[in-house]
């Protein structure tokens, strides 16, 4: 996924990763949003209802422009550390997998799964309190979490209050976790399979190095990527949504194959599974997109500067 893949370039790694989460992450922000409120509301209680199009003018007109990036603080701060790893762990497990994997796709697929995986297990409370920031309206005269920091404090301590014991109960912060891991495994190793598969592809095609693809170039391979992974693991995305953002004290699915299980029982398959599909593509093309081609370019630049002052 660059140029001299042999040298240590851990930094760089790190610095194009936490740059193009960053930038990626503000700009689909809003969509993200109502996509979360959208996926956790159910089709039985909004079967006859105008859809995910009414949160638009209802957030604005309730809580103003700013609302949209509701919780986008706290996506932030775990975007940094979230891309960050994902992309230096993606760079370490390629290195790793190709003593023992001949197939390029084949170790691109496992190294993209692998380092899904360890970026979710590291920051997957920063990830739950977002969606629960997101959840929370703003305009609540006591609003339940004042920010990020609070509500990582608050959520372990409301699960021991729930279950009566009053520990604190720092799995109430994982709560989804399998979910996600499910679903993040097959995402990450399609997204990077797909797009390193696309730029070899091309650049095959038009006879020059992966290194001297356009932006553009990158851009696209990085949409149609993130399109192709997200049709496969959507309905993960919705189970984890709802385990993330419910509140109660006993479990609302018994595991993630439950939850899917009853939701397409209670729901159906796409007014329930695959609730707010839609919304993902126009969040997931533009968010991978811009986040696979803003490393690609980041970490080739960077990489090329270190060369050039040493």
């Amino acid at each position: 996924m660059g140029i001299k893949d042999g040298q240590n370039n851990i930094q760089e790694y790190l610095i194009a990763g936490s740059i193009a989460g960053i930038v990626s992450r503000t700009c689909i922000a809003p969509v993200e949003r109502i996509k979360i409120l959208f996926q956790i509301s159910k089709a039985s209680t909004a079967a006859h209802g105008p859809g995910y199009m009414h949160y638009i003018p209802q957030i604005y007109r309730n809580e103003g422009l700013l609302a949209f990036w509701r919780g986008n603080s706290a996506a932030v701060i775990r975007v940094v550390p979230y891309m960050s790893i994902t992309f230096l762990s993606y760079e370490e497990y390629k290195m790793a997998l190709k003593r023992f994997i001949v197939h390029s796709n084949l170790t691109n697929l496992v190294a993209g799964s692998l380092a899904g995986v360890t970026a979710v297990i590291f920051t997957y409370p920063l990830d739950l309190v977002r969606a629960r920031l997101a959840k929370q309206q703003a305009g609540l005269k006591s609003p339940k979490y004042r920010n990020m920091w609070d509500a990582l404090i608050k959520i372990p301590l409301e699960k021991g209050r729930v279950t009566g014991d009053g520990k604190v109960r720092i799995g109430a912060l994982y709560r989804g976790l399998l979910a996600t891991l499910v679903g993040e495994a097959p995402y990450a190793g399609l997204k990077f399979c797909c797009y390193e598969a696309m730029k070899m592809a091309l650049s095959d095609l038009w006879g020059i190095q992966e290194k001297d693809l356009s932006p553009m170039v990158r851009v696209s391979c990085g949409a149609l990527s993130g399109l192709m992974a997200v049709n496969v693991v959507y309905p993960f995305d919705v189970v984890r949504r709802r385990m993330q953002t419910h509140e109660g004290g006993g479990l609302l699915y018994r595991s993630p194959f439950h939850a899917i299980l009853q939701i397409v029982r209670e729901e159906g398959i796409t007014r329930g599974l695959y609730r707010g599909l839609t919304l993902n593509y126009i969040k997931t093309v533009p968010n991978v997109a811009i986040y696979m081609s803003l490393y690609d370019v980041v970490k080739n630049f960077l990489i090329k500067y270190k060369v050039t002052h040493d």
